[in-house]
């Protein structure tokens, strides 16, 4: 009787463990993304005032602690593995790149900033979003900022909004490392069910592991990255989650984290992708497609772990050894910050009053103008 008493007690206390992580890592998220970008708003908000062509790097490389504090928080803290297969030797911090995965999960960017912060950049690195996402409150603002690319689904529309983001981009004269999900949306039940039907309709095969990709959307945002941004590579990129899966935002209360995400890495060369021609570039990445089911297929029935991504195990030491140190810094800072700020909330009524503020103004910029056209309008743009 007491042996079933203890483990009945052993699993209450695991469950709350894992609810109160789960609640813990969301609220961080959330709060140090809010926090953040009212409370520093004053550095990069004077940086364009100022009319510094440094303003938006100031602001990208603030922006990029914040995803690096992402990262720590659910590797260091939560112990998450990542495991990086394929070739990754090509990424580069410099390189105009366009990465497209399978979307999987709604929470699939979010743990890609892990190899970002290895391999690629993460001040560099922008992502194509639900336009709905940009007026969450912090979050979404500083996504506005960081000019992440926000898509409304009607291609009438979203043309013009994408010549536009890239065209500004090259104003800068700065090369993006974008993210792009071709499938539209993630996989589940319902967009799964529309997949086959699509397949069907045009005699393709069915896939149990990723959605048909959307071609429209991607060839012309090769055309005008090509056009624009001097575009280097493609980066195809498979996610796999072979332990559990957080399919959604909310998801992340329950602290149901991934224990290991697996990332596969195909780069491919711009010279070698057939971009002079829309159906050809269209028809290779149905293939890269088809390729992908085949190899999500084998994974799950294998799950290889083993992390093979073309470097020396030296050099995959040296890494990991310096993106740790990177993602503990970032974590030292973001939590010293949003410590001073709860700090400074419970015991300075100027300080409560002057975040009231801000977090009025900042509503009222997100939903009447948008922070990505505020800061646009303000900036210098350096001679090309």
């Amino acid at each position: 009787m007491d042996r079933i008493m203890d483990e009945s007690m052993l699993k209450k206390w695991q469950m709350v463990r894992k609810w109160g992580g789960g609640i813990l890592f969301t609220m961080s998220l959330f709060f140090s993304a809010l926090l953040g970008f009212v409370v520093l708003s004053p550095v990069y908000i004077i940086g364009f005032a100022l009319r510094l062509q440094c303003g938006q790097w100031i602001y990208d490389t603030i922006i990029s602690t914040w995803f690096a504090f992402a990262v720590g928080a659910y590797e260091v803290i939560y112990g998450v593995r990542i495991v990086i297969q394929g070739d990754v030797r090509a990424m580069s911090k410099d390189k105009c790149s366009l990465i497209v995965m399978n979307h999987r999960t709604r929470l699939d960017w979010l743990f890609y900033f892990a190899v970002q912060a290895r391999y690629s950049s993460l001040r560099r690195f922008k992502i194509s979003l639900k336009n709905e996402l940009r007026h969450i409150p912090g979050a979404g603002w500083a996504m506005q900022a960081a000019k992440f690319l926000f898509l409304k689904r009607r291609w009438s529309v979203d043309r013009d909004k994408i010549v536009d983001y890239l065209s500004t981009f090259a104003s800068y004269g700065m090369s993006p490392q974008l993210l792009l999900f071709p499938e539209g949306t993630d996989f589940q039940q319902v967009s799964r069910q529309r997949s086959r039907q699509y397949a069907e309709q045009n005699e393709l095969s069915d896939y149990s592991h990723v959605l048909h990709p959307r071609t429209l959307g991607f060839t012309s945002v090769v055309g005008y990255m090509k056009e624009y941004n001097k575009l280097d590579q493609i980066i195809d990129v498979t996610v796999a989650y072979p332990e559990n899966v957080l399919q959604t935002e909310t998801a992340l209360i329950t602290g149901d984290i991934p224990r290991v995400i697996v990332f596969i890495i195909n780069c491919f060369d711009i010279d070698t992708v057939p971009t002079e021609n829309e159906a050809r570039l269209a028809q290779w990445l149905e293939h890269r497609w088809r390729l992908k089911e085949e190899t999500l297929k084998e994974f799950y029935v294998y799950k290889d772990y083993s992390g093979e991504n073309g470097l020396t195990a030296e050099q995959n030491l040296e890494i990991e050894r310096d993106t740790k140190l990177y993602l503990v810094a970032a974590l030292v800072f973001w939590a010293g910050l949003c410590l001073s700020c709860v700090c400074l909330l419970l015991l300075s009524h100027v300080f409560r009053v002057c975040v009231l503020w801000g977090l009025l103004i900042c509503l009222l910029v997100s939903s009447f103008v948008g922070f990505d056209t505020l800061f646009n309008s303000l900036a210098v743009f350096p001679d090309m």
